[in-house]
C-alpha cells in the first residue's frame, strides 16, 4: 500500500504542468487590480436615477472645478453631466442613516470638448451636511490646441 502511494506521488510530480513565469512579466499588476467603474444599463431605471443624482450634484461639482482651474485658466472649463463617472459610492454609518460618500471622475473641457484635465472629486451627501466636497484631486493635465493657448494663465501641473 505504501509503495502505491509513493509511486502515485512520483507520477504526480513527474506529470506536473510546468509554470511559465515569463508569460506574466509584461503584465502591470497595478492595472490588473484596477476595478472598472460600474456603468448602469442604457435606458434602465438605475441609469435614470444616476443621471438625476449627477444633475443635482452638478452645481457643486462645477463650483469646485471653477475654484481649482481659476488659477490656471482665464475661463472656467465646463463639466458635462454625461461625462461624470461614479468610481465609488458608499453608505456611511453601516446603514443607520442617509449619509453617503461618492468618488467621481470627470474631464472638464473648454470649447468643443477640448479636455483640460482628469479630476477626481470626493463628495459627501447627507441630511446634516447636505453636499460637501471633501477632496479634489487633479490627476492629469491635457495640452490645449494652439488656438486655445491664450486662455492659459499658468501651466497646469
Amino acid at each position: 500500500m505504501r509503495k502505491k502511494i509513493i509511486i502515485f506521488l512520483i507520477l504526480l510530480l513527474m506529470f506536473q504542468i510546468p509554470t511559465n513565469h515569463h508569460a506574466y512579466e509584461d503584465i502591470d499588476i497595478t492595472k490588473a487590480l484596477v476595478v472598472e467603474p460600474y456603468i448602469p444599463p442604457e435606458k434602465s431605471r438605475e441609469e435614470l436615477y444616476q443621471d438625476i443624482f449627477i444633475t443635482l450634484l452638478l452645481p457643486y461639482i462645477q463650483a469646485e472645478v471653477d475654484k481649482y482651474y481659476e488659477e490656471y485658466l482665464f475661463t472656467s472649463p465646463t463639466v458635462a453631466p454625461y461625462d461624470v463617472i461614479i468610481l465609488d459610492a458608499e453608505r456611511l454609518n453601516e446603514y443607520r442613516g442617509f449619509d453617503f460618500r461618492l468618488k467621481i471622475e470627470l474631464h472638464p473641457y473648454i470649447g468643443p470638448h477640448n479636455d483640460v484635465g482628469l479630476d477626481y472629486i470626493t463628495i459627501r451627501v447627507s441630511p446634516t451636511v447636505n453636499v460637501k466636497i471633501e477632496k479634489f484631486e487633479h490627476i492629469r493635465s491635457y495640452e490645449l490646441p494652439p488656438n486655445y493657448q491664450d486662455l492659459i494663465k499658468k501651466k497646469l501641473p
